[in-house]
């Protein structure tokens, strides 16, 4: 089976977004089908990892044209990075921004839409379709956000009506949480869902990640859930000794910014050091200025270890080098409609988790399925309580979550 993949985020870009569909890739090679990847040649990306780049196999054929991103240039005028994601404020006040820096988050959020990439959907469409037609394809797969790869999915069914096109949702997309700070208009939010109803009713598959965001798009007639995982060959078959230690290292890896903050669990490390126990915080990614200070203000900097961006197998050494590991999910709305990728990584390594979300929702759901603990982000007394029963956690079998086992799943999705 031909399968052509069409993803913004692939090697050497870094981060969740592009692990999901480097291992669908690498795994349907290996599973005798024939992935084509399209994807920019000159993405604007957040975060680069150039060692993914080797696990892309060598039958994997990859397209690439250039792309313009507007980020770049609004980025100068708004003091954001260009690649920087703009998260939900959440809780978090953020400092306003200038009449200029307002004015390109308006920009952002009203002229370009559904995202900023989506002046990448004609120039997308009319080079696949000459080379769809000189290279016959089974399937088509679009992946987002940014969804505007949807759109380009779309433009391609009206073509080739007899290729099955499949649309996977990482995250939601009309209801995303940092969709407040572009101040879109009525009339733009409008087209938005409107764009997101003609993916959803045109495509001939729709995969999402959770039960949530299933029956957000409930108009599709073909709607499956495909979670996230994790994939042993990323796993080190043994790690060095370490010296035992009365000091308990809690690991967080991925961003932390806006709404994905934990001040009930931080304010429950500082109580617990105010009686004697030991406490190292590892951060692994980009953690805000925001969430620093209120570290700082608590007197937790002396106890925290800022690692920056890692790459992908040297996260995984280092959360098996942790005692406990910390998941933080956005407070938002949108964050109850999904489960963070990393989950199926911490489960893999068999350590505790401590988990801040909402109470109710897809995460919360899986948790308690699992009878795992979990503490909404202000509750100090939950906080403690996790942190003071970590040996008690049941451990979670992660078999089902499998890279490849997910990856026969999606092939006989493909197939039917």
């Amino acid at each position: 089976m031909k399968v052509l993949i069409i993803t913004y985020y692939w090697p050497p870009s870094g981060g969740g977004g592009v692990q999901r569909w480097l291992k669908f890739a690498t795994n349907l090679d290996k599973l005798g089908s024939k992935p084509i990847v399209f994807t920019p040649s000159n993405p604007d990306v957040p975060i680069f990892d150039a060692s993914l780049e080797s696990e892309v196999p060598s039958n994997v054929e990859v397209l690439k044209i250039p792309i313009f991103e507007p980020s770049r240039i609004l980025a100068k005028f708004s003091k954001k990075s260009a690649s920087g994601r703009i998260g939900a404020s959440g809780n978090n006040k953020p400092s306003k921004p200038s009449l200029i820096g307002s004015l390109s988050l308006w920009v952002r959020g009203n002229m370009f839409i559904p995202d900023a990439r989506v002046k990448w959907v004609k120039p997308s469409i009319s080079y696949l379709t000459k080379w769809i037609a000189e290279n016959q394809v089974d399937a088509i797969i679009t992946t987002g956000p940014p969804h505007s790869m949807h759109l380009i999915g779309l433009g391609l069914k009206k073509k080739f009506k007899d290729i099955q096109w499949v649309a996977d949702f990482r995250d939601p997309w009309s209801d995303m949480d940092y969709l407040s700070e572009f101040k879109i208009s009525k009339r733009s939010m409008n087209k938005l869902v409107q764009m997101e109803i003609e993916v959803a009713t045109s495509a001939d598959k729709i995969i999402v990640t959770s039960k949530g965001a299933s029956r957000k798009l409930s108009l599709s007639k073909d709607c499956h859930i495909i979670p996230n995982g994790w994939d042993p060959q990323d796993f080190p078959k043994s790690l060095p000794k370490t010296v035992s230690s009365p000091t308990i290292k809690i690991g967080h890896f991925g961003s932390l910014h806006g709404s994905r903050n934990a001040p009930g669990f931080w304010r429950a490390i500082k109580t617990l050091r105010e009686e004697g126990k030991k406490y190292e915080l590892i951060f692994a990614g980009n953690v805000s200025g925001n969430i620093k200070s209120e570290l700082k203000d608590l007197g937790l900097l002396d106890i925290c270890n800022f690692k920056g961006e890692l790459e992908h197998k040297q996260s995984i050494i280092s959360m098996l080098q942790c005692n406990a590991l910390l998941l933080v999910h956005n407070d938002t709305d949108s964050a109850t409609l999904s489960t963070p990728g990393k989950l199926f990584e911490y489960i893999a390594t068999s350590k505790p988790i401590i988990s801040i979300c909402r109470s109710t929702g897809d995460l919360a759901d899986r948790l308690s399925d699992w009878g795992l603990p979990f503490a909404e982000h202000k509750n100090i007394i939950s906080s403690k309580k996790m942190l003071l029963n970590l040996s008690n956690q049941p451990k979670v079998d992660p078999g089902p979550f499998n890279r490849m086992k997910l990856t026969e799943n999606l092939l006989e999705l493909l197939q039917k």
